[in-house]
């Protein structure tokens, strides 16, 4: 039988968090101790799942938690840099779901966690889908070096590019560097003295050589499309989170498995 794991999850009235949050209150094989929003205070801005405690801020739901309750911010990149000092604080591990913040910071909190000999696990998607369809770009990267990324997220989606989509950037760069594969000349992406000279082109942004395109749209959910080229073919590897209930299982295998680490972590792939 799976041992439960006990959640505070922290975002729990955003797009993902209330869902992900309604999806975890119904397992058997979680104990969601309490949910986090601001709006708690007031009246929060979606539903939040009936018998679940609910706290306006993290720090009061620590003070009630078990001991061994595992943090998940699912929030917004200055929020989320106050609840990891927060959840360090309180001696526990975090699973960091939330994307945008800054590589120095990430580094820097991680170094922190480790000193503690508590992990900061960040996941940029909870979706075993998603995960896997890297896992496979990374593969098809040793044959197909010429790749470019298109994602695709909603309107009111903050970061852009996505950190899904620049963690697959760089799983890619770094399976064609293993491989000693170089990708021909993309040759439209504008360098920096260019862009400042007025040369722009409209070919996204360049992570670690990989073109990125990021659309936000109103209806999109999350969606990514991995485009490898080579002459005469294409090859696309792509994947569409039509249901934001599709990362709950991402997050269980997360904060079950964090205890293993120590510091900073990147990446659900680690546990596949």
């Amino acid at each position: 039988m799976t041992d439960t794991v006990t959640l505070i999850l922290v975002g729990a009235t955003g797009r993902t968090g209330n869902a992900v949050a309604h999806a975890l209150a119904s397992r058997s094989d979680v104990e969601l101790d309490s949910v986090v929003a601001p709006s708690v205070a007031t009246t929060p801005t979606r539903p939040l799942p009936a018998g679940i405690r609910a706290f306006a801020s993290l720090a009061e739901a620590l003070v009630t938690a078990p001991s061994d309750a595992v943090v998940v911010d699912l929030t917004h990149a200055d929020a989320a840099r106050v609840n990891a000092v927060t959840t360090l604080e309180s001696g526990r591990h975090l699973v960091l779901g939330t994307t945008g913040i800054a590589d120095a910071d990430l580094e820097e909190l991680g170094a922190r966690f480790a000193a503690a000999d508590l992990a900061l696990f960040q996941v940029p998607n909870f979706s075993l889908g998603a995960v896997l369809a890297i896992r496979l770009a990374t593969q098809v990267a040793a044959y197909f070096p010429d790749v470019e990324i298109i994602e695709t997220h909603h309107d009111g989606k903050r970061d852009a590019p996505s950190g899904t989509a620049v963690h697959s950037a760089r799983a890619i760069a770094a399976a064609r560097r293993a491989a000693g594969l170089t990708p021909g000349p993309a040759g439209d992406i504008a360098t920096g003295e260019e862009a400042a000279a007025g040369m722009l082109r409209s070919r996204g942004e360049s992570i670690d050589g990989v073109p990125v395109h990021a659309l936000r749209l109103p209806g999109a959910t999350a969606h990514e499309e991995i485009v490898f080229g080579a002459p005469g073919e294409l090859l696309t590897i792509r994947h569409d989170a039509i249901d934001r209930t599709c990362y709950a299982a991402g997050v269980v295998l997360a904060a079950r498995r964090a205890h293993e680490f120590t510091g900073l972590t990147t990446g659900l792939e680690t546990l596949l």
